[in-house]
This record gives C-alpha cells, sequence and structure tokens, in this order.
C-alpha cells in the first residue's frame, strides 16, 4: 500500500500477485476503488466492484473461520481484524454502487454502507477507551463476534481518558508517537518520537485501531455533510453524521504511518481544501474555537505525508489546493501546470479540472476551454459539463470582442455553438442513482432556454445567452471566496453585460441570477450594504414567478444562505444574537424543498449551520462573545 500512496501502481499490484489472503484481496480493492473513484469510467468501476466483492467474501469466511477456531492475532477477539477488513470492503464497494448508473446498484450499495456503518459502530465503540460498554460487530450471514468489556485503565488519574479516542488496545496510549506512528500536530517533539509503539502494540493492533479510526470517521465527516432533504433520509434508516468527531476521528488515524493514516491524512486534506471551502460561514484560519481551516496543522500533515510518497501526484494536487485556499491562485496554477509523471490517467484528469477551475477564476476564458476539452479526452466522467465549460468560456470571449474584433468574436459564437449543439448528445449517459446527474440536467435546461429564445427573438443563439454563466459556474464552484480584488472586478464587468438586451427584456429568473451573483461578487469584495440590496431584490421576487419548464429556480434559497453569509462576514461581533439571526435564514434555505442544483447549496446550508451551533457552544464554554474579531470596514471595488 506504501508504493500504491507513492504512485507506483504498477508495484502495488506486483506486490499483492502472490497472495491470497483477505488482506491481499482488500490491497486490490483498493487500488480498484481509488482508480474508480478518480475517474468514474464503467469499465474501472466494475473491475473495481468485482475485487471489493472478492475482498468482502474473503474476509467474511476468515472472520466465522477465526471466530469457530478461537484464532487470535490481536488483543481484540479472534475475528476482531476481519470485521474491519470486511467492513471497510463493504464500506468502498458502497461507494462504487452509488456511484454507479443503476437504481438496484445503489439500493445495495445503501444496504452495505448500513451494515458496515453499524459494524464500525460497534468497533469504535471498543477501541474508544475502557469505560465504553460491550459492542457487538454485525457480519455477513447474521454471524456476530462479541467483544468483551475493554480493560480498566491500569493508572487511576493518570491523565489517561477513559472516553477518549486517543486510548486505544488494552488501555495503550495511543497518543505516543514513535516510528510506527506521527501525530500531524507535533510530529517533531522528540520524547514522544523516541517511545516505541511497536513494541506495545501489534501491527494487527494498530490495523484495528487505525482503520476503524478511518473508516468511521469518514463516514461520519461525509453523512455531516449531506444536504438538509438528505439528511432526513439517512437519518430514517439509522445514519448519524458527525463532522467535528468525524474529523477527530480521522486526525487520530492519520497519526499512524500504515495505509489508513496516508488515507486519513489525504481524506483531511480534501475535505479542508476543497468541500469546506464550498462554505463561507467559518472563523478565521488556525481559530482558537478548532472550528475553522487549521491551516498550520493541515500544512504540517501534507509536509510530513510528502517527504514520506515524494513521488505521487495526489500529494502535490493537495499542495496546489493549499494555495488556493490561501487565495494564491496563480502559485496554485503554476504548480499544477508542472507535468508529474503518474501511472493513473485518473489523477492526470483530477489536476487538470482542478488546473481549469483555478485558470477560470482567474478568467483565463481560452487556457479554460482548452482544459475541459481535452478532459474528455482523459476520463468519462461528464462530457456535457466538460464542453459545457468550454462553450461558456466562448461566449464570455465572445462578448469580450464583439465590440473590438468582429472576425474573431464570429469564431467565438461559432464554436460555442458548436458545442451547444453536441452537448445534448452527452445528456444521461452518467447516471446517479438511476437518474441523470443534476449538473447536467441544469446545464441542458440552460442550452433548451437558450436555443427557444433565439428562436422566439430571432437572433443567434450565441446572443440569446443570459447572464454570464461562466459566472454562474465560478459561484457554484465557491470561486469568489479565492479570487483576488482585480478578479472581482472582471467578474463585476462580466455581470455587468446585456449585449444588445436592456433589463426590461430580461425575464425575472434572469435578473434574479443576475442580482444573485452581483451580491456574491460585491460581498467577497467587502461591500455587504450592496450585496444585501442585491439579495432583497430578490427576496421580495414571489417563488412562483420561479416555475417553469425553461425557468431556474435556486435563486431564493441561495439567497437566504448569502444573507446569512453576509451578516457573518459584515458582523463585527458573532454573539449569540447574530448568530440566532443567520439561523433563521440558514432554516429557511434548509427547509425551502428541492430545487435545481440544492445538493450543492444544500451542502453549504448543512456546513453552515453546523458551524454555527459548533460556534455557539464555544462562545458559552468560554463565556466570551466577540472572540472571532472584526471585520474591516466596507471597501469598494476598485
Amino acid at each position: 500500500m506504501d508504493l500504491l500512496m507513492d504512485d507506483d501502481v504498477a508495484g502495488a499490484e506486483k506486490a499483492i500477485a502472490d497472495g491470497s489472503s483477505s488482506f491481499h484481496k482488500l490491497a486490490g480493492g483498493v487500488i480498484g476503488f481509488l482508480r474508480a473513484s478518480l475517474g468514474f469510467e464503467p469499465e474501472v468501476m466494475k473491475e473495481a466492484s468485482d475485487r471489493l466483492a472478492d475482498a468482502e467474501g474473503s474476509a467474511d469466511r476468515d472472520q466465522k473461520r477465526a471466530i469457530q477456531e478461537n484464532t487470535q492475532r490481536s488483543s481484540f477477539p479472534p475475528g476482531t481484524e476481519f470485521a474491519l477488513a470486511h467492513a471497510e470492503s463493504q464500506l468502498m464497494s458502497a461507494v462504487v454502487g452509488v456511484l454507479s448508473e443503476s437504481v438496484v446498484e445503489s439500493m445495495k450499495a445503501f444496504y452495505k454502507m448500513r451494515s458496515a456503518y453499524k459494524t464500525l459502530e460497534g468497533l469504535q465503540a471498543h477501541v474508544s477507551g475502557p469505560n465504553t460498554p460491550p459492542a457487538r460487530l454485525g457480519g455477513v450471514g447474521g454471524s456476530k463476534v462479541s467483544l468483551p468489556k475493554p480493560p480498566k485503565d491500569p493508572e487511576e488519574g493518570s491523565g489517561h481518558s477513559g472516553n477518549s479516542l486517543n486510548t486505544g488496545v488494552a488501555g495503550l496510549d495511543m497518543k505516543s508517537a514513535s516510528a510506527g506512528e506521527v501525530s500531524p500536530r507535533n510530529s517533531s517533539t522528540s520524547d514522544r518520537s523516541a517511545r516505541s509503539l511497536d513494541s506495545q502494540c501489534s501491527l494487527m493492533d494498530k490495523f484495528i485501531v487505525s482503520g476503524t479510526n478511518l473508516c468511521f470517521g469518514m463516514l461520519l465527516l461525509i453523512l455531516g455533510m449531506v444536504p438538509p432533504s438528505m439528511k432526513r433520509i439517512m437519518a430514517i434508516v439509522g445514519f448519524r453524521g458527525d463532522r467535528e468527531k468525524g474529523t477527530e476521528m480521522l486526525w487520530e488515524a492519520a497519526k499512524f504511518d500504515n495505509i489508513h493514516g496516508a488515507i486519513a491524512i489525504l481524506t483531511i486534506l480534501q475535505y479542508h481544501g476543497n468541500i469546506a471551502q464550498f462554505s463561507d460561514i467559518a472563523p478565521d484560519d488556525n481559530h482558537p474555537s478548532g472550528i475553522g481551516y487549521p491551516a498550520d496543522r493541515c500544512s504540517e500533515a501534507l509536509g510530513w505525508i510528502r517527504r514520506r510518497y515524494p513521488n505521487a501526484a495526489l500529494w502535490k494536487l493537495e499542495e496546489a489546493r493549499m494555495e488556493a485556499v490561501k487565495g494564491n491562485l496563480e502559485g496554485a496554477v503554476t504548480m499544477l501546470s508542472i507535468s508529474v509523471a503518474t501511472q493513473m490517467k485518473q489523477v492526470e484528469a483530477v489536476i487538470l479540472f482542478e488546473k481549469s477551475l483555478n485558470q477560470m477564476f482567474l478568467h483565463r476564458y481560452e487556457d479554460v476551454a482548452d482544459g475541459f476539452i481535452k478532459l474528455t479526452m482523459l476520463n468519462n466522467w461528464s462530457h456535457a459539463l466538460y464542453n459545457y465549460f468550454a462553450a461558456v468560456c466562448y461566449i464570455e470571449l465572445y462578448r469580450q470582442a464583439r465590440a473590438s474584433d468582429a472576425e474573431q468574436a464570429e469564431d467565438w459564437a461559432k464554436k460555442a455553438e458548436g458545442l451547444f449543439e453536441r452537448i445534448p448528445s452527452f445528456m444521461g449517459k452518467k447516471r446517479f442513482m438511476g437518474q441523470g446527474l443534476p449538473v447536467e440536467v441544469f446545464v441542458h435546461k440552460k442550452i433548451k432556454k437558450w436555443v427557444a429564445g433565439s428562436k422566439e427573438k430571432g437572433i443567434r443563439v450565441a446572443d440569446a445567452v443570459g447572464v454570464s454563466p461562466v459566472e454562474e459556474m465560478m459561484f457554484f464552484w465557491g470561486g469568489y471566496g479565492r479570487m483576488d480584488q482585480e478578479n472581482l472586478q472582471k467578474s463585476l464587468q462580466a455581470l455587468q453585460y446585456r449585449g444588445d438586451r436592456d433589463m426590461e427584456s430580461e425575464t425575472t429568473d434572469e435578473r434574479a441570477i443576475r442580482w444573485l451573483l452581483l451580491s456574491a461578487v460585491t460581498r467577497s469584495a467587502g461591500q455587504w450594504g450592496k450585496a444585501r440590496e442585491y439579495l432583497e431584490k430578490i427576496e421580495k421576487v414571489d417563488r412562483t414567478q420561479f416555475r417553469g419548464a425553461l425557468v431556474n429556480d435556486y435563486m431564493i434559497p441561495a439567497a437566504y444562505y448569502e444573507r446569512a453569509v453576509g451578516i457573518w462576514k459584515e458582523a463585527r461581533e458573532h454573539t449569540p444574537e447574530v448568530l440566532a439571526e443567520m439561523r433563521v435564514l440558514l432554516d429557511k434555505a434548509a427547509s425551502y424543498g428541492t430545487f435545481e442544483l440544492d445538493a450543492r447549496i444544500g451542502m453549504r446550508v448543512t456546513t453552515a449551520l453546523d458551524t454555527i451551533t459548533r460556534y455557539e457552544v464555544w462562545l458559552k464554554e468560554h463565556k466570551e462573545t466577540g472572540t472571532a474579531g472584526k471585520v474591516p470596514e466596507e471597501s469598494e471595488v476598485d
């Protein structure tokens, strides 16, 4: 697995080729899963599914045999290691199943995910400390592994926490660091590095403890971010997310220098450097509450993992993401432009996607279009979306050249219109849980809307395109939070373009889209008052005005969210009263119902509500208000 994490896929495959144990098969499943989750190619996903099914069956058989023969390979009861391997296989298989195009496979995936969840819940209760109740691990076919109550802490009052996730097997303090473990918080501390965990804990013990923290932590984190509508469904089937506990468990897993530790760090960096950045409501970096972006801790973890795996392109990608989070888009693009040798074309595609997004935030439309066209040759995820990104960039280039270079403008317009004609042929080829990808459904509606408008008004499709669609993509992909004032000004100019149309000729939904995007740009530039004025205009529109086959409908719930963001940014002190005002708006967004791309907006809302809840607890514990600091005076876009 170290070979896999260092981008030597061929070496990893060779290392497990002659083995037939459950752990060899699990390793093969991990390789297949990584390829599948990065690229989404049907044939790769089928191979991953087969390998994971083999690993799942093997672990189940070995678990039953270990129980029957009373074979103990760790400090845990017989079969525990295979229960974990079985749960890991189920968890990865469930993800592949959910990403498949089959409703049946998706339903099977949720069953497997629930089974894995219950197993990991039982394991976590056991490894979390000596004061936890006995746990039972469910296995396939109704088999059970009964875990005895963990032993009491041998040193009462010694500072060991009975309920801490840091307390591991047989009362062993898992905060210890050694050659076999790394602490991302303080990996340089000499006295910790001198203590040998290997002399107290077997490799199998570490496999179980690190694997439990990784898998259950990842589940809790993911389930803690699902949109409000999906969260209710998850609760019905017994899933409970917890973003805070999930990240804590991932940091615990990250202390180990095995595959679980590496994947934990990758997950942490992906979460903090990508997913969490979509939410604009968070305390400052390295905030004492521990709620915001732990920039220093992530930087330390990335530095350690890059030294351990110097050849892996994935870690270079995370390093570039970290630069983008800091607002250094130029540096991120430069890093992602350096050619890297990787044995997985899926990683190459992810790097190009990330680079193209950052170039989009820098308004380099021609480079963005070239990048997304190239992506269609690297993977099969969503050619409809890739071509749409390219087409709307051509529209922006057309608008820029229209007044100064008619010949060039005509060339850009033809390229955009050619892609608009082709995009419908890609629709429906990629599906999620048996349905079209939400973003493809959104794209298809936009194109049909523009084509209908061109016929109605007797104009070309390029002139029928409404409010800058590339700016709309920047909003959905969280670009404004990473831009400097210069690029925010470019976005403002793009949003003010109307071509030959006047404001009165715009449809209600187009006006609302323009107001929403203008509010996001002006808010990001520090103009809280102006942003609020735009949002108030949206909220005055009756929601029935946003109904229709070719009408966009996401603006009102997005406006509720944006208003909450504005309150957070504008407030000089984040008092309980301020947080309560924000919660009212976020609850309105959460309960709005279904709308376009509700998962993207919903994830931001869910994350924001969780942040507010945790911040309220932190304020109460410290008996403080206003610890988030003051915000700058309202400024204007240059």
